[in-house]
């Protein structure tokens, strides 16, 4: 048997009481008799989402958007678990989609240093036959598996009064290696999703300037990085907690292998579009196939 869900979604940006959509396609017959393609290919069951209890809604965060990215190994909601790297004995594989996208572009006229910093059209939303790209995805409660395969080294670009890259994984106690190449003052603010006073703070004024920067990658999260005196200048460091984080292209394809049978929450965030959430379990040996709809 072949079982397919998906989240239900609708139109407007991350809209957490949308409800969940779960259809299952049984197929019987001839089907039942096929040979897989692939000897050692895991089977296609897939997730469980799992619907809420008459009057029970599925959990959201107090707190800012993303910010839930720092509890990801502690079960979900606090409960001090921290990830340790292990084997993992008869693992699952998830593969996902996240959906419900269209291109957005924004026009950017800035005020301020204007021989430097001229108009400029970016794109908020990437998005290729309806996947929603620049999401990032993660599980939330895993505590054991591989170790992180996220970068140690994560470079940061001021260029022409944009920050390159706009979303970019660093592992926890990595580096970014920050290079200014404009002739202005820059003060980038590093502050962690849901709260207020910044990380850290660093300041460019040089061409060619180089500052490396530790402190912001200190703990698990989402990281902004913004510049209050250009306040376009942006971008997102997402400081991984384990190997389950993934930032979708604009298809929104996403997989996570050597996954420990469980349950566990599904997170996605957008900088634009907000945080969703589904539950789904992961049975040793299947790959589990799901889409969740902005």
């Amino acid at each position: 048997m072949i079982r397919r869900h998906r989240s239900g979604g609708g139109t407007g940006h991350g809209r957490a009481g949308r409800s969940l959509l779960a259809v299952a396609l049984a197929l019987t017959g001839a089907c039942a008799d096929r040979e897989p393609s692939t000897a050692d290919a895991p089977p296609l069951v897939d997730v469980s989402v799992e619907q809420p209890a008459a009057g029970e809604e599925t959990p959201r965060d107090a707190d800012a958007p993303g910010a839930s990215l720092a509890r990801a190994v502690a079960g979900g909601r606090g409960r001090g678990r921290r990830y340790t790297v292990a084997d993992v004995r008869s693992p699952g594989t998830l593969a996902g989609r996240i959906i419900g996208g269209e291109p957005v572009d924004t026009s950017i006229a800035p005020a301020q240093d204007p021989d430097i910093c001229r108009p400029f059209t970016e794109r908020l939303v990437s998005s290729v036959d309806g996947g929603v790209g620049g999401a990032v995805v993660w599980l939330e409660g895993v505590t054991e598996g591989p170790a992180d395969d996220a970068p140690r080294r994560a470079p940061l670009v001021l260029d022409r009064c944009r920050l390159e890259p706009r979303l970019q994984r660093v592992a926890v106690g990595g580096t970014v290696m920050i290079n200014g190449r404009d002739a202005i003052f820059a003060r980038l603010r590093f502050v962690a999703a849901g709260q207020s006073a910044p990380l850290t703070t660093v300041f460019l004024s040089d061409v060619g300037q180089v500052v490396p920067v530790s402190a912001a990658t200190a703990s698990p999260g989402l990281v902004r990085i913004s510049d209050d005196r250009h306040p376009w200048v942006r971008a997102w460091l997402v400081v991984s907690p384990h190997p389950y984080v993934a930032i979708t292209g604009p298809d929104g394809r996403f997989s996570f292998d050597r996954v420990p049978a469980g349950r566990y929450a599904l997170v996605a965030w957008h900088e634009r579009l907000g945080e969703r959430r589904i539950r789904v379990r992961i049975d040793g040996g299947v790959r589990t196939a799901v889409e969740l709809d902005y």
